[in-house]
């Protein structure tokens, strides 16, 4: 928790919510160890073959995930574009191994749980993107009242 501190205190940070920013952080790496739970307990089940898509939606979810709290940790100078793909990407990624898995959720209780881990995790990066330039260098602050 130091590290988060550290980062989120650095004198040339840009603008952003430190706290949607520590939310982010905390929900990638919540998110990077729920995924690889998912896909080592879906290994163990009897019908792992069926559920393929989803061991390698958790892996790749986990992978994007672990990468983004990185980038996001580190913000100094950093390319705001880059980032910007980084948190795109990884809500994305979380989007989509959260459907698949709740799909498998009814009867894999691991999969409830990474499903609800991508959900909060993709809310989280949505949160962070408002902040973050979009391709002409505008952000896009919540509508008072819709935030």
């Amino acid at each position: 928790m130091q590290a988060l501190d550290a980062a989120l205190s650095s004198p040339k940070s840009p603008a952003l919510d430190t706290q949607a920013l520590a939310d982010c952080m905390e929900a990638c790496a919540a998110c990077e160890l729920a995924c690889l739970a998912c896909a080592d307990a879906c290994l163990d089940e009897p019908d792992f073959v069926s559920l393929r898509r989803c061991i390698r939606l958790d892996l790749d979810c986990a992978d994007v995930c672990a990468a983004t709290a990185r980038l996001l940790s580190r913000r100094l100078d950093g390319d705001a574009k880059l980032l910007r793909s980084m948190v795109e990407a990884c809500a994305r990624a979380c989007a989509t191994c959260g459907a698949e898995c709740h799909q498998h959720a009814e009867h894999h209780e691991h999969c409830r749980v990474c499903a609800e881990a991508c959900r909060l995790c993709a809310e989280r990066c949505g949160r962070v993107l408002r902040d973050l330039p979009d391709t002409y260098g505008e952000t896009h602050p919540p509508v008072s009242g819709h935030g």
